[in-house]
């Protein structure tokens, strides 16, 4: 006890000592926590990296890929079979995408992937984020007629929930193209509305959904 006394009594007579004894102790709190949150950030990088990349991949120098990928996964199955946790097979070309927003046409260049369905979730963190239960658990990319996660399946109880996937899938697409055809004959008929008040497009696509449901 004694000891804490006069280091008491010490560090109260000596400002300049207290000072420094604070400032190496913030200091070496301060590394403690910037280690420990570049720490858990490396580990989350790498499980996401590891989630999206294999461990090993193979490539082939031709943009028209390998002549017979199953021979060469055989193969490799056949060599270190008992050590391997999965294999796919993907195609990565780049490509061009025209696509219309709101009556213009964009065009972007992007990296065209294609990938096996069956084998894809095997190597690949991807089903995980698919908004559809079925989806998930055979990875597919099939629009569904409903049932898709209103709560995000990854944070069921921290995150709020998402009202505007309730419609997601067909009926979306249905709802969209039947906005698209209005417009197009609301655009048609422009002059002939004029003379006598229609109901909003909003209020016909209402109906519209609302007929055919």
């Amino acid at each position: 006890m004694y000891k804490l006394l006069l280091c008491w009594r010490y560090l109260r007579t000596r400002w300049i000592a207290l000072a420094s004894v604070i400032s190496v102790t913030l200091g070496v709190a301060t590394m403690i926590v910037v280690n420990a949150v570049m720490s858990g950030f490396s580990n989350e990088m790498q499980t996401r990296i590891h989630g999206i990349l294999s461990d090993i991949v193979f490539e082939s120098h031709s943009l028209s890929g390998f002549q017979d990928p199953q021979w060469h996964i055989d193969e490799i199955n056949r060599a270190a079979g008992d050590q391997i946790a999965g294999m796919t097979p993907t195609v990565a070309v780049p490509a061009m995408l025209s696509f219309q927003v709101r009556g213009q046409w964009v065009t972007r260049q992007v990296m065209f992937i294609g990938i096996d369905p069956k084998t894809h979730a095997q190597v690949s963190d991807f089903g995980r984020y698919l908004q559809h239960p079925a989806n998930r658990e055979q990875l597919s990319f099939d629009l569904r007629e409903g049932g898709y996660d209103t709560i995000d399946s990854q944070n069921p109880t921290e995150t709020p929930t998402r009202p505007a996937l309730e419609h997601a899938g067909w009926p979306h697409r249905r709802m969209r193209v039947n906005r698209e055809r209005l417009w197009k004959e609301r655009l048609e008929s422009k002059n002939s509305a004029e003379n006598s008040p229609a109901r909003s497009v909003d209020q016909q696509v209402d109906a519209m959904l609302a007929a055919t449901s």
